[in-house]
């Protein structure tokens, strides 16, 4: 294989559709009115963000470009109006799914995942990299209150975020955040204002079975801070700088943080599961995605609301 996408620097309207349908609604908490009916409103759903999880694999390789992310990216739009996200579109030409949840503050926090798959291994289903982030930030559109009580939370489900076959990672890799912001530059295309994004929030590689989430080198300690408050159990402990689609977010100046579990199976950081085709659905467990979701839906809706370093 090519050069590692995450470097250590240190050391659908069918299949998605189907699956939610399948499961009971509102199994999570009551439906107060805030969203659509038949989603819950004040907690977040492992088992539902786990049908979308499924329904991602189903699709089988996702890259860049391919119609499996056409069909797939078309399902994650749908399934972010059926949750009540304000102006979902899908940006081009990388395939970014974005919306908007308002606030009843200033500014917004991006709140993001990647959706493709790496393009080259035979059998790569990528259930964890990245299924797993895509659907708890599904599940985090439908549970997160609406609006907002601080910033609105833009969604951002990216594109490109796995480097082309052959080519650096550093030329080719987080091609769909780097689109997004230089959309944020001029305000364009679903990207809020570069100047009033407060902060950004990456869940990637969140559904390993036996799931810890360090403190990525180069993340925001105050924005880790307020999830580790929520689960300091889960978020414990440190790893090495990661480059990933909260890379471009800190080189414009923007606070950020990247959510990642970065040892998956055996063996040394990255573990001898990721990019292989061992990241299938045994792998991965509903209860990871619920814990993780449920410290976010805690800590994310006090974040920009936090004061400014002196």
């Amino acid at each position: 294989m090519s050069e590692p996408r995450h470097r250590p620097r240190a050391a659908v309207c069918g299949l998605l559709a189907a699956a939610l349908l399948a499961l009971p609604t509102g199994g999570c908490g009551n439906d107060t009115g805030s969203g659509p009916p038949g989603y819950a409103s004040d907690g977040f759903d492992g088992g539902r963000a786990f049908a979308d999880l499924r329904a991602q694999v189903g699709l089988g390789p996702r890259p860049a470009g391919s119609a499996a992310s056409r069909r797939l990216t078309a399902d994650l739009a749908r399934e972010l109006r059926r949750a009540g996200v304000r102006d979902v579109r899908i940006q081009r030409p990388l395939r970014n799914v974005v919306g908007t949840i308002p606030g009843r503050g200033d500014g917004y926090v991006v709140l993001g995942a990647h959706h493709d798959t790496v393009r080259g291994i035979p059998g790569f289903a990528g259930a964890n990299d990245g299924a797993s982030g895509v659907a708890a930030v599904l599940e985090l559109a439908r549970a997160l209150p609406n609006p907002m009580p601080g910033p609105s939370v833009a969604i951002a489900l990216f594109d490109g975020e796995e480097a082309l076959p052959g080519r650096d990672f550093d030329a080719s890799g987080l091609r769909g955040s780097r689109q997004y912001l230089d959309y944020a530059r001029t305000g364009r295309r679903g990207s809020p204002p570069i100047e009033r994004i407060e902060a950004m929030v990456l869940l990637d590689m969140v559904g390993d079975c036996d799931l810890s989430v360090p403190r990525e080198e180069n993340s925001d300690e105050g924005l880790f801070a307020e999830f580790a408050a929520a689960d300091p159990g889960l978020f414990d402990g440190r790893t090495g700088g990661i480059d990933d689609d909260h890379t471009p977010f800190l080189e414009a100046g923007i606070p950020a943080v990247d959510l990642i579990d970065f040892t998956y199976g055996p063996g040394a950081s990255p573990g001898d599961w990721w990019h292989t085709s061992d990241d299938d659905l045994g792998k991965v467990c509903p209860g990871s995605l619920d814990r993780i979701g449920g410290a976010v839906l805690e800590a994310l809706p006090g974040i920009g609301e936090r004061p400014s370093p002196e």
